[in-house]
């Protein structure tokens, strides 16, 4: 079945495929797609990158193109940038020694397009296509591979995955975004290989774990981490055994994407259950994840947490919705989400079916923090002048209880009137 690219490329990515291939071959040198656009292709996806790996070297790319950048010209590739858009253009290379267990001691340029699909990882990724021609080059019967939805090391997997530590976790990020199958013998070497994986940075793993969210079963990539003992190579202290809960697991493939947080409290949840927040947050540190992501993660952790094992609670009970979940996530997100009901909705695989009762609330407009209070510390000065300021966080917070229960007492006669009495209680 031939490659739609038309169909599958947009017209402007595709108009500036034809000029680096045109102006390459213009020149004299091969020019080929290649890798993972190659593969989403075949499988009938718009690619949301685009590699081109070409015989020209890096300093004769450069000169046939006005913007280019040195991304990684050491090992052959630059970017060249039409219209704000990048395009990795790599030279054919061999890759020699791997003593780091992660990247080639040294390159070898002027190879052919044979010898630069044989260093590739998987076969489903060692496919180069002619834009031009429509040829599509496959020498390690990848196309197939994808056909049968198999995730296979080209060449021995023992001997690849010593040369790259990142290649086994890619495997799995791969089997879990593709839903597609590690082959045995591939899924063999990933334990047998783990020293090289140890190698590899705490960034470039949690990185592959982010890779994996934005795929549409993320659940599965924590599964895998889980069945091949892949965390506690990252965390020894972990126990040597993890079973994530399926439940939890389930829930976290509906989390929006764009709540990262979200998705590593649920990650985290299933595998480790009731762990202290101050535990999960030195997992998160030692991982490398940001600190917005490891802040959101702890939020929702600890919404997850509290309402799994909440007792009698009461769902009608608007002040405890208010005060426990709805507040924090104002408090937390309202400078950079715009707050609403489809927000809110997005909390559903934390609250299920309850996520109802709260988004009424929420389009109710109730004052949750202390600043919506109609009455500030300004007016407390005002009107109370002997009132220690050490006090005003007591007394405002008192008020913000009273109008999380009752946001008709949100007006400042009133919450004035409400200051008199508890400022007198203090001092009785």
């Amino acid at each position: 079945m031939p490659i739609e690219i038309q169909s599958l490329v947009p017209e402007k990515n595709l108009k500036h495929l034809y000029h680096i291939d045109t102006a390459l071959k213009d020149a004299g040198f091969e020019c080929y797609l290649v890798g993972g656009s190659v593969r989403d292709l075949v499988m009938g996806k718009a690619p949301k990158e685009f590699d081109l790996t070409t015989n020209a070297e890096p300093n004769q790319v450069k000169r046939l193109f006005r913007t280019v950048i040195d991304t990684g010209i050491d090992h052959g590739t630059v970017t060249v940038v039409l219209d704000k858009i990048n395009y990795e253009v790599t030279t054919y290379r061999i890759d020699k020694d791997y003593t780091d267990g992660r990247r080639p001691d040294h390159v070898e340029f002027g190879t052919t397009l044979s010898e630069d699909l044989k260093r590739r990882d998987f076969t489903m990724n060692a496919l180069a296509f002619d834009i031009k021609t429509g040829v599509l080059v496959d020498e390690h019967s990848g196309k197939k591979d994808i056909e049968q939805k198999i995730i296979r090391t080209i060449g021995d997997p023992i001997k690849r995955f010593t040369e790259d530590g990142l290649r086994p976790i890619r495997a799995l990020r791969f089997a879990s975004t593709l839903d597609f199958v590690i082959e045995a013998e591939t899924k063999k070497a990933i334990h047998e290989t783990k020293q090289i994986t140890k190698k590899i940075s705490l960034e470039r793993f949690q990185d592959e774990v982010l890779k994996s969210f934005s795929g549409y079963k993320p659940s599965r990539m924590i599964q895998l981490l889980a069945e091949e003992d892949i965390f506690q190579i990252f965390l020894p202290n972990l126990s040597n055994r993890l079973d994530p809960k399926k439940s939890i697991l389930e829930r976290l493939d509906l989390i929006s994407k764009e709540l990262t947080g979200m998705q590593l409290a649920f990650a985290f949840y299933a595998l480790l259950g009731e762990i202290s927040y101050k535990d999960l947050e030195s997992i998160l540190r030692t991982l490398k994840f940001s600190g917005q992501n490891t802040k959101d993660c702890l939020l929702f952790f600890e919404f997850l947490s509290r309402w799994e094992t909440k007792q009698n609670f009461n769902i009608e009970d608007s002040f405890l919705l208010k005060k426990e979940y709805l507040a924090p996530v104002k408090r937390h997100f309202q400078k950079r989400f715009q707050l609403d009901s489809q927000f809110i909705q997005k909390l559903s695989p934390i609250f299920g079916a309850n996520i109802s009762e709260m988004i009424r609330i929420w389009e109710e407009n109730p004052p949750l923090l202390l600043t919506d209070l109609s009455l500030n510390g300004n007016h407390l000065s005002e009107s109370f002048p002997d009132l220690p300021k050490t006090n005003y966080g007591i007394i405002l917070n008192q008020l913000l209880d009273l109008v999380l229960h009752s946001p008709k007492e949100n007006e400042y006669s009133r919450l004035l009137h409400h200051s008199a009495v508890l400022i007198s209680n203090l001092t009785n």
